[in-house]
This record gives C-alpha cells, sequence and structure tokens, in this order.
C-alpha cells in the first residue's frame, strides 16, 4: 500500500525520516525542560514528573541518533534507529499506562501530594489539575501512539527496502566473481599492505 511506502502516501522515507528525527528530538528535549522545571504538571508530585522526564530524554536520544543514522550513517544504524524507536514506543506506553492509572485510581495520594507541593491550593484546585492532566495524558498517548506505530512502520519498511537491495548487489557480485570478473564482495580486507615498504 502507498500509505506505507511513503509518509501519509505523499513524502519519500529518505526525505522525511531525517525530518521525523530531528522532530523527535526537538519534541524530547523541550518536553524534558519542561518535566525536569515541573512547567507542565505542576500538581504531580516527583515521582510521577521525573518519569516523565526521563522518557523525553530518551526520545531526545533517539531523536538524535535517528538524524544522524540516516544522514550520515550505514543502513546498520538505520535498522538501530528503528529498533530504538520500537523499544521506545513500548516503554511510552508502558509509562502512559502507569501514569495515567494513577492519577486516576489513587486520587487522595495525587490530590494530597498536590496541595503539599501548592500550599496556596485548595483540595478543589488540585483535583481539577489531576483531571486535566490525565485527560490530555489520554489524549496525547493515544495519537503518540497511532502516529508513533505507523511512522516507525514506513521507516522500517524503507529500511528493509535498502537492506535487500544491498543483499541484492551482494549477490550479483558474489555471481560475477564466481564468473571470474571482479573481486569477492565477501573477503574484506582490515589492514592495508604497504608493498614498497616491504620490499625495502
Amino acid at each position: 500500500m502507498g500509505i506505507f511506502d511513503k509518509f501519509f502516501g505523499l513524502v519519500a522515507p529518505a526525505t522525511g525520516t531525517p525530518i521525523l528525527a530531528a522532530l523527535y528530538a526537538v519534541v524530547g528535549f523541550v518536553f524534558m525542560v519542561l518535566s525536569f522545571g515541573r512547567w507542565i504538571m505542576p500538581h504531580a508530585e516527583t515521582d510521577l514528573a521525573i518519569p516523565w522526564a526521563i522518557v523525553c530524554l530518551l526520545l531526545f536520544f533517539t531523536g538524535a541518533y535517528g538524524f544522524w543514522a540516516t544522514t550520515r550513517a550505514s543502513t546498520w544504524h538505520r535498522r538501530q534507529f528503528v529498533s530504538f524507536s520500537w523499544g521506545f514506543l513500548l516503554m511510552f506506553l508502558c509509562w502512559a499506562i502507569v501514569y495515567i492509572a494513577v492519577e486516576e485510581h489513587h486520587v487522595e495520594k495525587v490530590n494530597n501530594g498536590c496541595m503539599e507541593l501548592n500550599p496556596t491550593w485548595g483540595l478543589e484546585k488540585c483535583d481539577d489539575s489531576r483531571k486535566t492532566a490525565s485527560t490530555i495524558a489520554i489524549a496525547l498517548v493515544t495519537v503518540a501512539m497511532v502516529f508513533g506505530f505507523y511512522f516507525t512502520l514506513v521507516v522500517s519498511r524503507w529500511v528493509s527496502g535498502i537492506e535487500w537491495e544491498e543483499h541484492l548487489e551482494e549477490e550479483r557480485g558474489l555471481e560475477q566473481w564466481r564468473n571470474g570478473h571482479g573481486e569477492n564482495p565477501h573477503l574484506k580486507s582490515d589492514f592495508v599492505v604497504d608493498v614498497e615498504e616491504i620490499k625495502a
């Protein structure tokens, strides 16, 4: 299907993947700063806010590595970026479920912690902040998982295509070598011998 061969069926993966990786890095960095600085989730205790910051930090590193891998590195690094993306999505989903469950079911603990962190807030304001954070988290996690799964699937198909082309090229080179033309593509020199130095 064309929608899985290109981003939204329009943008080629070779062009879109570095942009996507850069977007991951920017989003991860911004939300990491917001989480560490407690500018978002002001009601949340440290044990809820800091894990979000760490998740965002990992998204930043994933994006930075992905940008490098898709612009300057080998196919192997591109495959690692795909693996990191799948791993990040799984970790993100697991922590999101824990966070939302705490916000929704540990109401008294969350509200008491909120009032300790924000002495000027009352119970009603803390509870409203908790409900708002939970609703926003559910919406953002749903959107992030849908698009994250789709983007990673497109990138994975693109990298698989590159790997297949490289495999076919290697097979063609091997066939030529068997027919007495060219060199064995499986043989790679780990060092260079200076013939003139040996003669001397």
